[in-house]
């Protein structure tokens, strides 16, 4: 750790693999950047319960429905969405930054615990890796409290898994009304201005990150019109993600 009277440095690094926490880095890098097919595992899992016969084709079908079902129903992402700080402040998160040897940088003062802030994050890249720069035991010797609520795009909270990590690491429907209601109970809101738009524009041969900003001022009227304070943060090597 290094620091002045006004910057914070922060490192997690690699461990060896033949390393007992090397080997836990890397199945947490892997867990943590494969959320997208956790429902293709979970899938799996049913049908080999089927064919071992632990688990009738039926009753399968009937939860699988019944999850399908809870999707539609029950929408927290819409409210307060779930308890996040036990894992997104977790050992796990510090594990996946650890992987990536990562370094993270706070320019500027401790923020007021007692504020109310809006983190701009960029770039969206591939995995939106700077996810994980928001939690760990980084996050908290950097900004103490100050736990923001994520804004994530709302057709994710309709696909199995990729719906439940995103629950779990405090994401909510990235609308308007939400986040406003959000803001409206206290809370610190953290979004990727870039969107989807960004994401396309995700180069992993490329030496030169391309963010969408002109005309996203959306998230710039929120927080003037809500008395958030902006506070801009940058992931280097996230377009690294899409490298074959």
């Amino acid at each position: 750790m290094a620091a002045d009277a006004k910057n914070l440095v922060l490192h997690r690094r690699r461990r060896p693999i033949w390393h007992p926490v090397g080997v836990l880095q890397i199945i947490a890098a892997l867990w943590f950047s494969s959320y997208f097919c956790f429902w293709l595992v979970a899938l799996l899992a049913v049908w080999s319960l089927v064919q071992l016969g632990a688990l009738s084709a039926s009753s399968a079908a009937v939860l699988v429905l019944a999850y399908l079902g809870q999707i539609v129903v029950y929408r927290p992402q819409n409210s307060t969405g779930w308890p996040f700080a036990w894992f997104l402040y977790s050992g796990v998160v510090d594990l996946v930054l650890g992987y990536y040897n990562a370094t993270c940088i706070r320019e500027g003062p401790p923020l007021d615990p007692q504020g109310r802030y809006l983190f701009a994050m960029s770039p969206h890249g591939i995995f939106g890796v700077c996810r994980a720069f928001s939690g760990g035991s980084l996050w908290r010797q950097m900004y103490g409290d100050i736990r923001p609520r994520w804004g994530s795009f709302g057709g994710a909270f309709f696909i199995p898994g990729v719906r439940e990590f995103s629950l779990c690491s405090g994401c909510l429907d990235a609308s308007r009304p939400v986040l406003e209601r959000a803001i409206a109970r206290g809370e610190s809101v953290m979004l990727i201005p870039g969107g989807t738009r960004e994401l396309m524009l995700t180069d992993g041969h490329s030496t030169t990150t391309k963010l969408v900003l002109l005309g996203r001022k959306g998230f710039v009227k929120l927080a003037i019109r809500h008395g958030l304070q902006l506070v801009p943060g940058f992931c280097f090597g996230e377009m690294l993600g899409a490298s074959p």
